[in-house]
């Protein structure tokens, strides 16, 4: 049990407060958001983000919340493959190296524009920025137990008013 040591801590529950006897702090996204007016003035030697595809709506409070702590290194730590949308890798990089990508509209000019139009140069700079940051592992490096992806594809004909239904809803 990680928290079993005299070095790591939790930051939780109703009477939380910051300890300095530890090397580690443990918390939530969700108290992180609550207390970021304390926690923005710690001197974090690093921040990690687990499942930091938490913060990848850029407007979302808890992505706020993680812009302003101060760290010296800064780590995201995902699952989730960040091609699901440039504003998600935007808004993950604004964390880990503010500037790097520019501010969101200068990223969206500079590459998301561009790339969703086809442009295979910015899709290129883009990668070639990004690449030195990001360790990709692939499931057939790390859990060679698991059986190849599986695609089942069914196709059914929908009723006129499901078709209208589901055409809103695509639209969307």
């Amino acid at each position: 049990d990680v928290c079993s040591s005299d070095l790591v801590g939790m930051y939780h529950g109703l009477g939380r407060a910051m300890r300095e006897d530890i090397d580690v702090t443990l918390t939530s996204y969700a108290v992180m958001r609550l207390d970021i007016g304390v926690l923005q003035h710690t001197p974090w030697d690093v921040v990690v983000l687990d499942e930091s595809q938490t913060i990848r709506n850029p407007e979302s409070q808890v992505a706020q919340a993680a812009y302003r702590l101060k760290a010296n290194f800064r780590i995201c730590l995902s699952g989730t493959p960040v091609e699901n949308s440039l504003d998600d890798l935007w808004s993950q990089f604004h964390f880990l190296n503010p500037g790097l990508l520019g501010d969101r509209a200068e990223f969206a000019t500079r590459f998301a524009e561009p790339i969703a139009v086809g442009s295979d140069g910015s899709s290129e700079s883009l990668r070639r920025r990004t690449a030195p940051f990001i360790l990709r592992r692939l499931k057939r490096d790390v859990a060679v137990e698991l059986p190849p992806k599986t695609e089942l594809i069914l196709e059914c004909d929908l009723s006129e008013q499901e078709r209208t239904v589901y055409e809103a809803i695509a639209g969307s």
